[in-house]
């Protein structure tokens, strides 16, 4: 039991980053957790987005398109309000958001595995 404490204390600490490629907001977590690469990991997962579809309403006589914004499922899961970047730690589930609160939290962690 010892043991694994242990090594979950001398483990690199890992996320999952919700992000988005445009957003300038996002790029500042971004920053950070490139800087900070060689004291934590992360996965970087495309959270928002826009796709096209088909009306579905009879307001014309012709057809058209319609563009919709999506969030992930799994951005909401963690972040009910669906803001990016969302850092979510891998071993507590625990999320953390906006980005400047997420660039201290990089920069704390950091700190605290390069120690």
């Amino acid at each position: 039991m010892a043991a694994a404490a242990a090594a979950r204390a001398n483990a690199r600490p890992s996320f999952k980053y919700f992000s988005a490629w445009f957003c300038p907001y996002a790029h500042r977590a971004t920053v950070a957790l490139e800087h900070h690469a060689k004291h934590l990991d992360y996965e970087w997962v495309e959270s928002l987005g826009w796709e096209k579809r088909a009306a579905d309403d009879d307001k014309s006589d012709t057809p058209h398109e319609w563009w919709y914004h999506w969030k992930s499922p799994e951005l909401l899961k963690h972040n009910p309000s669906g803001l990016i970047p969302t850092l979510v730690e891998d071993n507590t589930q625990r999320s953390v958001f906006e980005s400047l609160i997420c660039v201290e939290y990089i920069d704390e962690v950091s700190a605290t595995e390069a120690v």
